[in-house]
């Protein structure tokens, strides 16, 4: 494509190299691509029997779907990233942990959870060492070729197109300035957002690349292992099963729309997840060894996540209480499902034991951090607390709104705030998750307590759960203070709703 590039001294393209080269390669990358692959969707939808003319009518509107190149809501769904996961620390963690979550259950299907075990604990160090820049090479050159391949085309490092397209609309270049105050003022300004845009969201793609890395080079061993024509492909398809596809289209009809997409929000990995469990379970014919495989690789998909984020993390674990409280209440009877069992288990296997049995890792004596209301899957069905009689709905209404909704709340209240004149206090509410993280810690370490939104003490804390907070992890302390405050409010206003 670089022949056809040729300056010709036109204003605002050749003080401008970078930008134009980005957009034209990115323009072009993007024909190229409809031209070669437009044929085979169509082929795929016209080889759709007549008799079955429901489903075809559902390919055809996938397709006239995909074919459009523009985002929905992809501005505002940008801003949500940035605001609840954009340099959060905790969340690249949590992240970094897919590979074990669910590529170790999806490779046991292959050989058995040992020969996965090993394979992935060999990948992981090796994606970490050519994470680090410690090595380039794998050490067999039919992986590295492959390797490479996958890296070009977008099944290891999806996220560089999204740096060229920045790059493309004038968003990531930095400015030279034009030699004047002003000039070269507002150029540093935009070079210090343009670099801070990209740290925003460079810690999150880091962890998402060492997953896709971690997980191509396990498949790819455990292929060759297993006698697999094409360890390739095999690599591939494990990157998409267990990595997942986050495209246009692989969304539910639902999810299609600006409103739908935006309500989708952060939704895509849960789903994505449970329709791996399901196909594991489901895989081959019945009584098949594929079957049996299956069956056990999704047992141990469940198991793990049991042990990430215990039996209220496990799916829809709390949905089923909201709905059994509801039933409960109209049955005249004020109790929560959660802390009858949570009662039962300690009766029965003590504090510790139950508090590993309900929330996990989270719950074993010395673990400083809650991770398992950031594993797990226990609320997935939104709004499912308006089937319990309660004083306030909003909190179950703003959860039927997802992210977009809290966010769209918290600039209400921050507007109020500024026009009430407290600006200071106003930027804290409308600022990213990770900056109020950070304002937090700080405060925590300056009055060594937690504090509420409204200035009262939580619970005293140390400086290293000042400091975890600031990455972006709850404290466990404070999360259980959280959590009995939260039981005493409930129960004490349902007695007053029965009592009036």
């Amino acid at each position: 494509m670089k022949r056809l590039l040729k300056r010709k001294g036109i204003a605002g393209f050749s003080e401008d190299s970078g930008r134009v080269l980005a957009g034209f390669i990115y323009s072009n990358a993007r024909r190229t691509s409809s031209n070669l692959h437009s044929k085979e969707t169509t082929s795929a939808v016209d080889a759709i029997p007549k008799q079955k003319g429901e489903l075809k009518d559902v390919a055809v509107k996938l397709q006239e779907y995909v074919s459009v190149p523009q985002e929905e809501a992809q501005a505002f769904r940008g801003i949500l990233f940035a605001q609840y996961l954009g340099v959060s620390i905790a969340s690249a963690i949590v992240n970094a942990s897919q590979p074990f979550t669910v590529t170790l259950p999806y490779l046991s299907q292959f050989g058995g959870i040992r020969k996965a075990a090993a394979q992935m604990a060999s990948a992981t160090k090796l994606a970490a060492r050519m994470e680090a820049g410690l090595t380039n090479t794998t050490g067999n050159v039919q992986l590295d070729a492959a390797l490479k391949k996958a890296e070009e085309e977008g099944i290891v490092s999806p996220q560089e197109v999204h740096a060229l397209q920045a790059q493309a609309a004038g968003k990531a270049q930095l400015q030279s300035g034009d030699g004047t105050t002003m000039g070269n003022a507002l150029a540093t300004a935009s070079n210090g957002l343009s670099k801070l845009s990209l740290a925003w969201g460079k810690v999150f793609g880091v962890a998402e690349q060492f997953n896709r890395r971690t997980t191509f080079i396990a498949a790819y061993r455990t292929a060759v292992e297993q006698g697999n024509a094409n360890p390739a492909a095999f690599a591939e398809k494990a990157v998409s099963e267990t990595q997942f596809v986050y495209n246009k289209a692989n969304k539910p009809r639902w999810a299609r729309g600006t409103a739908g997409s935006i309500l989708f929000t952060f939704k895509q990995y849960s789903v994505n997840y449970l329709e791996l469990v399901a196909r594991m379970a489901t895989a081959g014919k019945p009584g098949s060894p594929e079957r049996q495989a299956g069956q056990k690789a999704a047992l141990l998909a469940i198991a793990i996540l049991f042990m990430m984020a215990g039996a209220d993390g496990l799916p829809f674990a709390e949905d089923i209480q909201d709905v059994l409280d509801g039933i409960m209440q109209r049955l005249g009877y004020n109790i929560s499902t959660k802390q009858a069992v949570k009662s039962f288990l300690a009766n029965q296997l003590g504090k510790d034991g139950a508090a590993f049995v309900m929330n996990g890792v989270s719950g074993v004596p010395g673990i400083p951090i809650d991770v398992s209301g950031r594993l797990g899957m226990g609320n997935l069905i939104p709004g499912t607390g308006l089937a319990q009689k309660k004083v306030d709905h909003t909190r179950d209404l703003a959860e039927l709104a997802g992210p977009g909704g809290d966010f769209v709340k918290r600039a209400f209240n921050a507007t109020e705030q500024a026009l009430t004149g407290d600006v200071v206090k106003a930027m804290g509410t409308i600022s990213p998750v990770a900056s109020r993280n950070a304002i937090k810690a700080i405060d925590m370490t300056g009055t060594g307590m937690y504090r509420d939104d409204g200035g009262r003490k939580v619970i005293e804390t140390t400086g290293t759960e000042a400091f975890l907070k600031g990455i972006g992890f709850q404290p466990r302390n404070v999360k259980e203070v959280q959590d009995a405050s939260r039981e005493v409010q409930r129960s004490t206003a349902q007695y007053i709703l029965a009592s009036g």
